[in-house]
Formats: structure tokens, sequence, C-alpha cells
């Protein structure tokens, strides 16, 4: 049987996974330290089963962009016209419309690295390619876009589109306003378009300055993605928005493109939609609470691994729901993950998942229970610092 190259050369689980799946079937209890479903601690605003118990949430009225009055609300929220939001089932459907909209098959598009492992997954099933450039990390000023290899990259493949995290997903780094306005004058003089997703944009934590939103450029075809999933920690509630914005004429034919897509789908669920409005009014003391959370969490991180002798560093978080650590490499990440399976029963992301450039990093989700948290960090001290021991006994 002939399957899509689409879907990769092998969908079999990794070596980690797999491990995972073999501890928890023989009853282990597994704590995932890189987890980042909201649902499994105690993370949803009040108030969300109220929300769902309009009339009209069992009516059916179908629109492409999504309903009129959640696209008005998200206007009066973020900005524009309620034409310009479209409401999809998730942002990876948001991502996979707008690839629909821009790429023929074979095209590329440019994507953060380290980023998200998912793009190479949702672009692959668009048969578009995912060309990466490049964040650099300075300690401690954070990391910066290699601006120049972004616009190197984006001439040599011809991008159709340039992807923008912000801030980015591991390494919670902000577009500064140079960056941004680089990027911006870059894609309008080269005629691509800016995805821009900012569904952790609300959770500041180390930044050092206000930073722009990209959502509502004029100077280029702009797509913002936001959502439910991180605004407010539904991710089961199934409802993103894309804002298209930019030079009139070009956002006026995307929208009517997108819309055509839109249709043909239909996948925005009208209780989510209908609920949209009551749910958005409790963002800000939800947002307050969350990010009180990360900040806990991520002094505790600092507190367990960091000090004037400490072999181990949190790189700078300016925001978003995880930090990295970076420690000694005296295994490989995936020995080291797999060590801390089967030892302690800890299950964490490596760096190499989401394309750091070398090794000795862990990715550590910031939502977990403040004081689940704190115990993990001092159990993944323990693990990470026995070779360092061992190392200083035989040298003795």
């Amino acid at each position: 049987m002939q399957f899509s190259d689409r879907l990769g050369h092998s969908t079999r689980q990794n070596a980690i996974a797999a491990l995972t799946s073999t501890l928890r079937s023989a009853g282990a209890s597994v704590l995932n330290i890189s987890d980042s479903n909201p649902t499994r601690h105690g993370l949803a605003p009040g108030g969300v089963l109220e929300a769902l118990s309009s009339q009209a949430c069992l009516d059916y009225l179908p629109d492409p962009r999504g309903l009129e009055s959640a696209r008005l609300v998200l206007a009066e929220r973020f900005g524009g016209e309620a034409d310009s939001y479209f409401l999809a089932a998730s942002t990876s459907e948001s991502y996979a419309w707008i690839f629909k909209l821009l790429c023929n098959p074979g095209d590329s598009v440019l994507v953060p690295r380290p980023g998200y492992p998912l793009f190479d997954s949702l672009a692959g099933l668009e048969a578009v390619r995912t060309v990466q450039y490049r964040l650099e990390y300075r300690h401690p000023g954070g990391w910066a876009i290699d601006l120049d290899e972004l616009e190197k990259e984006a001439i040599a493949s011809n991008a159709k589109a340039i992807v923008v995290i912000n801030p980015n997903n591991p390494t919670g780094s902000y577009a500064s306003i140079s960056e941004r306005d680089a990027i911006v004058t870059f894609c309008a003089e080269r005629g691509i378009a800016l995805i821009a997703d900012e569904v952790f944009f609300p959770y500041a934590l180390e930044a050092s300055q206000d930073r722009p939103r990209f959502g509502g450029e004029t100077a280029c075809l702009t797509f913002a993605l936001d959502g439910l999933s991180k605004l407010l920690c539904l991710p089961q509630m199934k409802l993103g928005w894309i804002r298209i914005s930019g030079p009139p004429a070009d956002a006026c034919e995307a929208a009517s493109r997108l819309e055509l897509i839109a249709d043909t789908y239909l996948s925005a669920g009208a209780p989510a939609m209908n609920a949209l409005p009551a749910l958005l009014e409790r963002t800000e003391p939800f947002v307050s609470q969350l990010r009180e959370r990360l900040a806990v969490n991520l002094a505790s991180a600092r507190a367990a691994f960091e000090g004037s002798d400490s072999p181990f560093r949190i790189l700078r978080c300016d925001g978003g729901w995880t930090a990295l650590l970076e420690y000694p490499r005296f295994a490989t990440e995936e020995e080291t993950v797999l060590g801390l399976l089967r030892d302690e029963h800890i299950a964490v992301q490596p760096g190499y998942f989401f394309d750091l450039e070398r090794d000795g990093y862990l990715a550590l989700s910031l939502i977990l229970e403040p004081s689940v948290f704190a115990k993990a960090m001092s159990r993944l001290r323990r693990y990470l610092e026995a070779p360092l021991r061992l190392s200083d006994a035989h040298f003795a």
C-alpha cells in the first residue's frame, strides 16, 4: 500500500515516548515536567459551563468567518474590524489554512530555530517546505533574531511567508521593536506575508520593556494568530482566530480567498463561538493569576539551579510557559532524559525536540502547580548532579 509522503518516513514512537508509555502501562506514576496541558494542572477561568449554557449554542448559523457576535468582541478587544477576523478550531488549523492560502506544493515558509516542532508536520501536510532562521542566545541579555540569516534564507528559498512566534516557544523571547520593524520592512519590500503567532503574548515574565504585537500591522500582509488554548487555558474549547491586516488591496484579497477555505471546513463549533464574549470578560484576572504562577515557578527553578558556583543555568525567559535549563553534558540529551524516566519517573523534553543548536538543554513547563514544580526541581537537580559528584570523587 502506498501512503502519502506528507506524513514523513516513520510514524513510530521515539525512544522517549515509548519508554514513557511502557512505564505508564506498568502502573508507574510519571511526572511530566514539560507538560503543556493546562487542564491537568487546575488552570481554567470560572464560569465556563455557564458561558456554554445559552440556547444559542444549539443553533447552527454557518458563517465562513465565524459568528459575527464573536468576531465583534474580538475586534473590540484586539482592534480592527470584525470582518478582519476568522474563527478556526485551533491555531494549528489556522496555520493549515494560511499555508493553503499562500503556498503551492513545494513552496517554502520560514520558521524560527529553536522553535515548536509541530511546524514541520503542519507544513508537510500542506506539501510545504519549512526553512529555518536562527535565534541566537547571549547571556544574560537573552535571545535575538539573526536578521541577516532570516533575509538570506527568505531570498534563497523564495519564501512565501515568515513565521514569527511572539514570544517564541520554547525560548520565551519576544521580538524587539527593532526586530519587528526590520522584519515588517523586509516583508513589505519583498512581497512576503508575515504570520505572527502571539498565543503566549500576555504572559510576560522577564521582558525588560514593552514588546509590540504584530497584529494589525498595515505595511505588509499579516496574519496574527491567537486563541483560547493559551489565553484562557481552554484547549478543549477548540477555538482560535486569525486577524488579517496589511495593505488594503492585499488584505481584502487574502480575506476573500481565506473565506473560501474556511467555508470548505466550517470547523469552529457554535458552543465555543457563542461562549467567547462571556469568556473574554474573564481574561484579565485569569491571565494575571497564571502569570503569578509562572513567575513563582521560574523563581523556583532559578533558586534550585543557579548560584555563584553552579554548573547549571536557567536561560533568560522573557515570557511564555517554558523555561530552558542548561546543564553539563556528561551524556546526550536522549540518554539523560531516558535515565530520568527510568530512575526518577520524571518525563522532560530535551532541547533537540526544539532544534536547539547543541546538547545540554531541558524544557521545563512553568504551568505546573508550584508545590509540585518545586519538588520536581529538587529531584531533577539531584539526578543531574550525580555525574558531577562522581567526577569530583574520581579526581579527588
